[in-house]
């Protein structure tokens, strides 16, 4: 489901989880978030896909990639006989639809400016894959504990200050050349050229266990106001504290907080309530899956100042900040998009006991040259047998994605943020 009305309200309950997704214009002149859910999201009936975009300088590009994105997902995904996409999937779908809005973006007079962060969480059973690009933010209420799994991309971090200087960038007041907020977005044509704005996917992998609570997707409107623990204790205190709240009035009062703390931004939230019966299922598989023993790697956690760290050390900049990029340019002078093949490196990790990253130390900028040669690891996925597929309330678009012009009837917007 997609959206970009003042307010918006869906939800879902099935056996094996609440879903409620929630969004609001806010004090914002227009809205620039858009967000999806589709459960189930392939073959299984306990696959799901949570997808928050949150746009900056208007909102096209964002409404491209809700329309686009998940459903991108779905066939390369389906296409490989899997239940869930996997990390080499996520970048591909990531690299080809940005490069896709830029060609389209650029050749437009003028130029379209728009840019979009995206974050896509995949689940099933147990199994969950996080792909983040940009500063919206999943969390997971787990074992009585508030597990980060995303980190923001933003300049004033320290691994992302490192990759765009290394890329001959420069930070202004904590912006990226003194004018974006975010440090990784599809679109920004502008910021593409010289490769200082990466829309490469961070992605982490997660293994689910009973004592599982909540999944919380949302965008930066709201968790600029509260931290990653707050938010789950709004929802914990508000379902329990009360016995005629449910998850949907809980969610909409989690949001008429953040705008009473003093937010001005759109908000989305997606939030998984998750029920007995999936539990149930959870232990059963485990039990079929007991011989097949697969490295469990969570998510970051989350500190009491929200800044991502792991139980066993901090994560340091050279844990996640990726090496300076080795694509060819989309642009060459004068903005003419290049037909050249893309030569970017397929960088491998050795996981920790925790946290596995799509990302790798900074080093010294290097030419293209010195980055060419592709490094690749096997992908551990677990396939299970097809087994009927039950949509419920959701069209999924199996068509494969051609050639496409999104401002073909475009209409101006007021641009922001």
């Amino acid at each position: 489901m997609t959206q970009n009305n003042k307010n918006n309200l869906k939800k879902l309950q099935t056996e094996l989880w609440e879903i409620v997704q929630f969004d609001t214009q806010g004090k914002r002149a227009s809205m620039e978030d858009y967000s999806d859910f589709r459960a189930p999201f392939t073959a299984s009936e306990s696959s799901l896909l949570l997808s928050v975009f949150d746009g900056h300088a208007g909102h096209r590009c964002a409404n491209f990639l809700a329309n686009t994105l998940p459903a991108e997902l779905l066939k390369e995904t389906t296409a490989t006989g899997l239940l869930l996409p996997t990390e080499k999937i996520f970048k591909k779908i990531y690299k080809s639809l940005d490069q896709m809005w830029l060609e389209s973006a650029a050749n437009k007079e003028p130029k379209i400016e728009d840019g979009s962060t995206a974050l896509c969480v995949a689940l099933d059973c147990s199994d969950l894959i996080i792909a983040n690009c940009g500063d919206c933010r999943a969390i997971l209420s787990q074992a009585g504990q508030t597990i980060a799994l995303t980190r923001d991309h933003r300049p004033t971090d320290q691994a992302e200050q490192q990759r765009i200087v290394n890329q001959g960038g420069t930070i202004i007041g904590g912006r990226l050349q003194g004018q974006l907020a975010v440090s990784r977005a599809f679109g920004n044509y502008e910021f593409k050229e010289s490769l200082i704005l990466s829309s490469e996917p961070e992605i982490h992998h997660l293994s689910l266990n009973v004592d599982v609570e909540y999944l919380v997707v949302g965008s930066d409107g709201l968790y600029d106001h509260f931290t990653n623990e707050e938010v789950i204790s709004f929802i914990k205190n508000g379902l329990m504290n009360n016995n005629n709240a449910n998850l949907e009035t809980v969610v909409k009062e989690l949001v008429e907080e953040a705008i009473d703390r003093g937010s001005d931004d759109n908000i989305t939230i997606l939030v998984v309530k998750f029920e007995k019966a999936w539990k149930k299922l959870l232990k059963k598989r485990a039990k079929k899956q007991a011989a097949t023993k697969s490295p469990a790697v969570s998510g970051l956690h989350q500190n009491k100042n929200n800044s991502p760290k792991s139980p066993v050390k901090a994560p340091s900049p050279s844990d996640h900040a990726p090496e300076p990029s080795t694509k060819t340019l989309l642009f060459k002078k004068g903005h003419k998009f290049l037909s050249a093949k893309n030569s970017s490196s397929n960088l491998s990790f050795s996981p920790t006991e925790l946290v596995q990253s799509s990302s790798s130390p900074p080093t010294k900028k290097k030419s293209s040259s010195d980055f060419s040669k592709k490094l690749k690891s096997p992908e551990k996925v677990l396939k299970f047998s097809p087994s009927p597929r039950l949509v419920v309330g959701h069209h999924h678009t199996h068509e494969r994605l051609k050639s496409y012009d999104f401002f073909a009837s475009r209409t101006p917007v007021t641009i922001s943020g």
